[in-house]
C-alpha cells in the first residue's frame, strides 16, 4: 500500500512540476534597449526596441508608439513579424545580396563580417571596408553601422544606456 501512495505523491509532483515549470519562458541571456534602424528598398524601420540574446536564438523587437512593428528572429530560420523563410532567402529580399547565412547575426552581435577582412581596429572598437561589395562596417562603443552602398541597405544600431 506504502508503494502506491509513493507513486501517487510522485505523480502529483510531476504533474505540478511540468505545469508550473512549462509556464515559465524562455529568460533570455542578454537583453539591450536599441534604437534601431533597418533601411532597405523593400523595408524602412527606424524606432526604439529591444534585443534579447537567447541561447539558440536572437530577437529583435522594435516598437512605435508602444505597439509592437518588428519582431525580427533569428534561429534556425529567420522570421519576420512570424512570416519565416531560410537566410539566403532573407538576405536576398531584404539585403539584395547573397551574403553568408550569419552576416545579420553578426552584425547584431558587433562581430567582424566576412572573416574580418579588411579589418582595421579603432580606439572604439573596429571597421571594416569591403571594396568589392561596397560595403563599410562600423563598430564604435555602443554604436553599429553596417552601409552597403551597391544595395541601398542601412543598419544602425545604438545601444541606450
Amino acid at each position: 500500500m506504502s508503494i502506491y501512495k509513493f507513486s501517487f505523491k510522485i505523480s502529483i509532483l510531476s504533474a505540478f512540476a511540468t505545469l508550473f515549470l512549462g509556464c515559465f519562458a524562455y529568460q533570455p541571456q542578454h537583453s539591450s534597449s536599441v534604437l534601431f534602424s533597418f533601411i532597405t528598398p523593400n523595408l524602412r524601420i527606424s524606432d526604439a526596441g529591444f534585443i534579447h540574446k537567447y541561447t539558440n536564438q536572437t530577437q529583435i523587437q522594435i516598437y512605435n508608439s508602444g505597439a509592437l512593428v518588428l519582431n525580427l528572429k533569428l534561429a534556425e530560420n529567420i522570421c519576420i513579424n512570424g512570416v519565416c523563410s531560410d537566410y539566403q532567402s532573407f538576405n536576398i529580399k531584404y539585403l539584395r545580396s547573397t551574403h553568408y547565412d550569419e552576416i545579420l547575426d553578426n552584425i547584431i552581435s558587433k562581430i567582424p563580417i566576412y572573416d574580418g577582412a579588411n579589418l582595421q581596429k579603432t580606439n572604439c572598437g573596429f571597421e571594416q571596408n569591403i571594396a568589392n561589395k561596397m560595403i563599410k562596417y562600423e563598430v564604435c562603443d555602443n554604436l553599429v553601422k553596417f552601409i552597403d552602398s551597391k544595395n541601398m541597405v542601412k543598419i544602425i544600431i545604438r545601444e541606450l544606456q
